[in-house]
């Protein structure tokens, strides 16, 4: 906590409002408060290392045909979710208890039942840090794994960003199959900011996700029986457009939108990916299992991408006007949580773990579950009453991972008696990303050149290799 507390003691105030009187006073808790034993996998945290080449570390390299983020963005609570902390002062704990899982000594969230019961597919890893208090450039840094160079800030995308996972690997390892490298699905997270993190960035966009939202499902609703001739009228109708589109496209590069045009119009050609995105086919008990709402709509489709061959695929949970979907500031947290955010997750989250276990791609699937940050170790009575809620967090967190080599039924990494810091193993957003490129068959020591032709590292982080 010490070395914490130096690094934050340029700081006075926190973006949400955290002081630094706040963390002091948490240091005095956390005497009062003790971990549980837990088994830890082993690691570094990377966070001044160099990447390490995929060549010194040969384990699962390449096996992940596909990834799957599924950004539960705002930040959901560690202490009411996969790091509970019943002993803990009340100060610190939540109403909601600890339930077993089928794996000897790990315990999650009493409001995750089925996940509990497949708790043998996946490894909690609970020591995950960083230091950016900012929704905007903390979500940057989750997909992109690069910390954002305007630290605590909301800022809009920029086309010098690093570029999103799966414009990364569009350019260095693209799809084989006739189907997009990447696809968005649910809308980018933070459009008034030009869904930061979440664009090509200096690869530019022709590398760019593909984003799936209710414009598209419009534009994706084609016969499964049309014709080349209806396909060529199509592709003048394109052509006419974009001869009327001109004027107002004097102020883009023009190069730009024809990649742009000309990627829609392959993937309106394509017969692998189009059949994924129709859900009509889905039988009743799909969505028995699943639940009727947002997530588990958007996971269903990730399930059939994965099928198809996506390689990159972000899932977000944010239905359409709540943006702040897990930003849990406010007294009504714990009614949230337990009515809709953790009953939702756990239930579509769960059937999808268990279909792609049963239909055999967990294991070149990589699932990472998880938000940008967690949620402060304390519940924050005095600004929010009576109930109170909670800052964010970014100091110590906690993610699911699953298939495509990770290890089952572990926990990786150890908090403090508070889930405030990290007490063992601690890694970072970039050390995640490492670790992403690396089963994704991707070096992590790769370097790639930018729009100014300069040659940049890929990630700055760390494989763990305890995970795999």
């Amino acid at each position: 906590m010490i070395a914490v507390l130096s690094i934050l003691s340029n700081q006075t105030k926190f973006c949400d409002g955290t002081t630094r009187r706040e963390i002091l006073r948490l240091g005095g808790l956390g005497a009062l408060g003790l971990g549980g034993a837990v088994r830890v996998g082993g690691g570094l945290s990377g966070l001044d290392l160099p990447a390490q080449s995929s060549e010194q570390k040969g384990n699962q390299f390449g096996r992940a045909k596909s990834v799957v983020l599924v950004t539960l963005y705002g930040g959901p609570p560690q202490t009411e979710t996969f790091d509970m902390k019943p002993h803990a002062p009340v100060e610190t704990r939540g109403p909601f208890k600890p339930i077993p899982t089928d794996v000897v000594d790990l315990h999650i969230c009493e409001h995750l039942p089925r996940l509990a019961k497949l708790a043998h597919l996946y490894t909690v890893a609970r020591s995950f840090s960083h230091t950016n208090t900012a929704h905007g450039t903390s979500l940057y840094t989750h997909l992109t794994g690069w910390p954002h160079p305007l630290k605590n800030q909301n800022f809009p995308a920029s086309p010098d960003d690093s570029p999103h996972y799966g414009a990364l690997l569009s350019k260095l390892k693209p799809p084989t199959k006739d189907v997009p490298a990447s696809v968005i699905v649910g809308g980018r997270i933070l459009p008034q900011y030009a869904g930061i993190g979440q664009t090509g960035g200096f690869l530019g966009k022709a590398h760019e996700p593909f984003l799936f939202n209710d414009q598209m499902k419009t534009l994706l609703t084609l016969e499964q029986e049309m014709t080349s001739v209806r396909m060529t009228s199509r592709q003048q109708l394109l052509d006419q457009l974009q001869l009327k589109s001109r004027f107002l496209e004097q102020q883009r590069p023009a190069a730009n939108f024809t990649t742009v045009q000309e990627q829609a119009f392959k993937l309106l050609s394509s017969q692998d990916v189009i059949p994924a995105f129709d859900l009509n086919d889905e039988p009743d008990k799909t969505w028995d299992s699943y639940g009727r709402f947002f997530l588990a709509e958007n996971l269903v489709l990730a399930r059939r991408l994965v099928a198809a061959g996506v390689p990159v695929i972000q899932v977000s949970d944010i239905p359409k006007g709540r943006e702040q979907h897990w930003d849990l500031h406010y007294s009504d947290i714990f009614r949230k949580l337990k009515g809709t955010l953790l009953p939702r997750l756990d239930r579509a989250l769960a059937a999808f773990l268990t279909d792609l276990e049963q239909q055999g791609l967990l294991d070149q699937t990589l699932v990472i579950v998880g938000g940008e940050f967690g949620r402060a170790p304390w519940i924050d009575r005095l600004t929010n009453p009576p109930n109170g809620g909670r800052k964010h967090w970014p100091y110590c967190y906690s993610m699911l991972l699953a298939g495509a080599g990770i290890r089952r039924g572990e926990v990786f990494g150890k908090s403090n008696g508070l889930a405030a810091y990290p007490v063992s193993h601690k890694v970072s957003p970039w050390d995640l990303g490492a670790t992403l490129l690396h089963l994704a068959g991707v070096d992590p020591a790769s370097t790639i050149k930018d729009r100014r032709d300069r040659a940049k590292r890929i990630c700055r982080g760390s494989v763990i290799s305890e995970l795999i």
